[in-house]
């Protein structure tokens, strides 16, 4: 009989500084444009992915994003937060590294985990693209907003794509010690 892995305090644990961790990227912003913003939180999201799996990255994905927004004043995107970032977490930790830390022995030190990396990275942010036009769209009320939002989107994800990919590999190396 398979044994399933159990889900421990040290995971919560994890998960719950993992999730603070995120609040704290996600309001770091980069001005580009006028009026616009990137914000660092999807490079969390994505480092977290690559580095701890889909479990790891999911949970704190959606609390830390939906915390964020609790705090900042963005009530009504909360729940859609929640939603979205958690399983925009959960969709690139699962397909670059695994359900769990332990689950694959891909690590950014060898030559798959920059391939599972990018799949991972790219179907995340078509799904968080995907989930906050809809978001968007039923806060504000309009279709042309919730369209001229995806530069933006597009530029947060692109941002934390590359930001992922340079900071996985050095600190996967340091949570592996």
């Amino acid at each position: 009989m398979e044994s399933k892995r159990r889900f421990t305090v040290k995971d919560m644990i994890y998960i719950g500084i993992l999730g603070s961790m995120c609040v704290i990227a996600t309001s770091i912003k980069i001005p580009f444009g006028i009026g616009a913003m990137v914000h660092l939180g999807t490079g969390f999201i994505f480092t977290a992915a690559i580095i701890f799996g889909g479990i790891y990255a999911g949970l704190s994905a959606a609390v830390g994003s939906a915390l964020f927004d609790l705090i900042m004043g963005f009530s009504p995107y909360t729940l859609w937060s929640f939603i979205i970032k958690g399983m925009s977490g959960f969709i690139a930790g699962t397909i670059a590294r695994g359900l769990w830390p332990e689950a694959n022995s891909a690590t950014p030190t060898d030559g798959k985990w920059l391939a599972r990396g990018l799949f991972g990275c790219f179907a995340a942010a078509a799904w968080t693209l995907a989930g906050y036009v809809i978001a968007w769209w039923q806060v504000s009320g309009s279709l042309t907003v919730a369209l001229n939002n995806i530069p933006s989107s597009l530029m947060t994800s692109g941002v934390g794509l590359v930001i992922a990919l340079l900071a996985a590999p050095r600190l996967r190396n340091i949570v592996n010690r």
